[in-house]
């Protein structure tokens, strides 16, 4: 496989890591855990869910293994304020938080952020990343910017990985097969494999795994040669060694991707046609560290290095069966980004009543390629932040925080403030409230991107401005044990996000058939909801609803606009347990309600709005899991119940409807069977 040497030739070398300094707090919002106390790590010590000053959902190892994904997606799917776009033809899973894009989303792996086609931190595709090495996800909604700076306006997502410290040794290993649609066999559906180790010695840990997982594509209606889902295969490593004692810890972690999509076309007559294949390549470096020299004083520490390339490869191929080589411009492509991180924090404790956490962040970003401007360009971006835990009295919890920033290209804020407070009016009940001042740097790719072709006329802007946001968030958390059998707890919460100079694309001023990228003056997002949950014996149900309000821009043009656009959504999971013969059914489902938006559209030289809306759809999945003795686990089950492919836009104009095209969701209802083999001793 294309690149697949330098990951194996690399997964030797010795580059480094730390541990993340905000290892966030821990619910598990679909299992029973969510409704028990949980020692989590935490912000500076371990602490409680009830504890922590954060508002923080986490996806647990034990519901991951419950739904048995296929991708990062299917697992994140089900979660209410988080809504994905396909992208077909490249294979890229675009992700949206409270409203808001996914260049707002920060990703990280233990901390770390990851880099992907946009550069680091910037509309990451999430189905690029291993699932078979998390140990859980933890998900922060609300700007994190003192904590992260640029880029987690709209909130944290951390993917917490595997670390084995107690067992001897171990092997893990993972089969699943899926049909795509209807489609199945050798050539055709889902085919995921993976294999890993696990060892400790001593103080001494090893975790290691590599996978493949081949997704055939999905051709349902198309003729020929073509696939309406393009097929992609991809090949992931991973490798973690770690040194433990009471007071240290350190370890280095490794992580490889090795991609291909393919993109094939059918000749027209004599013409050749063009195939495509996107190359991706991704290692990822992490060196961390925690020193705990007393219970007043600790440390940590991480370093991590990301080389990321995409390469466009295109091909014709003629009706008699001949390949060669495409040779008109902008057909081939070769982009690089590398990423540098570094980071540092301190935590002190000088009293029951205070801890102070001051921390420096450096990252530094390059970029080149033929789709760049002037080959190569490069960000560098140095910050100093602090924060406080401030605990006056156990009713109440503060927690203030700063950051300063400094960057080569564009103007941060000249501070970053944030705000987090958490009161506990009574045992059973909590309220968290939190202000954060959050930014956006724009992307390599918006500043300097650079790609003309036949289709194609896009340059970036180097002009642009970061993003800036005010941001109010809040929630009250009440939770209760209503017998020796049966736990509630109820969330409700509520978001408010103010953001000045969003970037967007736009035609350039002075040349209207180039696509570039501005700073719009404005845009907003309201919502709001709540999320119950109950654990009765073996029996676990939860139930959700959220509420979103995007904000319409043009209504500073048209007063007679709304000035904001809702969405509602549902979620809703239920799963019991036969404790006796180790068999486990779960049903997901969750409603994505219609998207309306509003767009320009001029008609002798006069403009007008109208209002177009991306239908509602339902998604529902359905997973049996059964204990096979004591090493092996079987999984079977559903996807998509309701067989859901695409929904329509609509363009709404005087009252009547004219179809605006179809946004692909899904590839059908899918069935599945994998196995599950985990042995260890101790």
């Amino acid at each position: 496989m294309k690149g697949f040497p330098i990951i194996t030739a690399t997964i030797l070398s010795l580059n480094v890591l730390v541990n993340s300094t905000l290892v966030l707090a821990q619910t598990d919002t679909s299992s029973a855990a969510t409704l028990s106390e949980v020692v989590i790590t935490g912000q500076y010590t371990p602490q409680s869910v009830k504890q922590s000053v954060y508002q923080v959902r986490v996806i647990s190892k034990e519901q991951i293994q419950r739904q048995a994904p296929a991708s990062l997606q299917n697992i994140l799917n089900i979660q209410l304020n988080i809504r994905f776009s396909q992208d077909v033809a490249t294979g890229g899973a675009n992700i949206t938080m409270l409203g808001l894009s996914g260049q707002n989303v920060k990703i990280l792996i233990d901390g770390v952020p990851v880099t992907g086609r946009q550069g680091t931190s910037n509309e990451i595709n999430i189905n690029q990343l291993e699932i078979n090495s998390i140990e859980r996800i933890e998900i922060i909604e609300g700007p994190m910017s003192v904590m992260y700076g640029a880029d987690a306006l709209a909130g944290v997502i951390n993917i917490i990985t595997k670390k084995n410290g107690t067992y001897k040794l171990g092997i893990n290993a993972r089969i699943l097969e899926e049909t795509v649609g209807k489609e199945y066999g050798i050539r055709k559906g889902i085919h995921n494999q993976y294999i890993g180790v696990s060892a400790a010695y001593k103080s001494w840990y090893f975790n290691g795994g590599v996978g493949r997982n081949l997704f055939n594509g999905w051709k349902d209606s198309a003729t020929g040669r073509e696939l309406l889902w393009h097929k992609k295969d991809q090949i992931t490593a991973n490798a973690i060694v770690g040194y433990r004692t009471d007071k240290l810890h350190v370890y280095y972690r490794l992580d490889g991707l090795d991609e291909i999509i393919t993109n094939p076309a059918n000749p027209t007559g004599t013409e050749p046609a063009i195939d495509q294949e996107y190359i991706t390549d991704r290692l990822m470096h992490q060196l961390q560290a925690t020193y705990t020299r007393n219970k007043k004083l600790s440390f940590n520490a991480l370093t991590s290095y990301t080389n990321f390339s995409r390469q466009v490869y295109s091909t014709l191929y003629y009706p008699n069966g001949d390949v060669r080589v495409a040779t008109a411009q902008g057909l081939h492509s070769l982009t690089t980004f590398n990423g540098y991180v570094a980071r540092a924090t301190a935590v002190y404790k000088p009293s029951s009543v205070i801890a102070i956490q001051p921390g420096v962040d450096i990252n530094i970003e390059t970029g080149e390629g033929e789709r760049i401007k002037q080959g190569s360009h490069n960000i560098n971006d140095y910050a100093f932040f602090a924060t406080a835990d401030i605990t006056p009295h156990s009713f109440i919890q503060i927690r203030p925080g700063i950051r300063f920033e400094k960057n080569s290209v564009y103007q941060a804020p000249p501070a970053i403030p944030s705000l987090n407070v958490k009161l506990a009016v009574a045992p059973s009940t909590d309220i968290r409230l939190a202000y954060a001042k959050g930014f956006r740097a724009p992307s390599l790719r918006e500043l300097y991107y650079d790609f003309f072709d036949a289709s194609h006329q896009i340059e970036g802007n180097p002009d642009l401005q970061a993003e800036r946001s005010n941001s109010f968030t809040g929630s009250v958390n009440w939770k209760k044990q209503l017998n020796k059998n049966a736990m509630l707890s109820l969330i409700m919460n509520g978001f408010y996000n103010d953001v000045n100079n969003l970037i967007a694309y736009a035609a350039k001023a002075n040349a209207p058939t180039v696509t570039s990228f501005i700073n719009i003056s404005k845009y907003k997002t309201r919502g709001g909801g709540f999320n119950g949950n109950l654990s009765y014996k073996n029996l676990t149900a939860s139930l959700g609803f959220a509420y979103t309000g995007r904000y319409n821009e043009y209504m500073e043009e048209d007063k007679s606009l709304p000035e904001f656009k809702w969405s509602p959504e549902v979620n809703s999971f239920i799963s019991y347990a036969f404790s006796a013969i180790g068999l486990d059914l779960n049903l997901y489902y969750k409603l994505t309600g219609k998207l309306p938006y509003y767009e320009s559209v001029t008609t002798n030289n006069q403009t007008a709005y109208r209002l177009v809306q991306t239908a509602a759809y339902h998604w529902a999945d359905f997973t049996v899991n059964k204990k096979v003795g004591k090493y092996i686990k079987l999984n079977a089950g559903v996807r998509n119940l309701f067989n859901v492919t695409a929904v329509n836009s609509t363009a709404v104009v005087s009252g009547s409807h004219s179809s605006a095209g179809a946004k692909a969701i899904g590839y059908g209802r899918s069935f599945f069977a994998g196995l599950i083999f985990d042995w260890h001793t101790r």
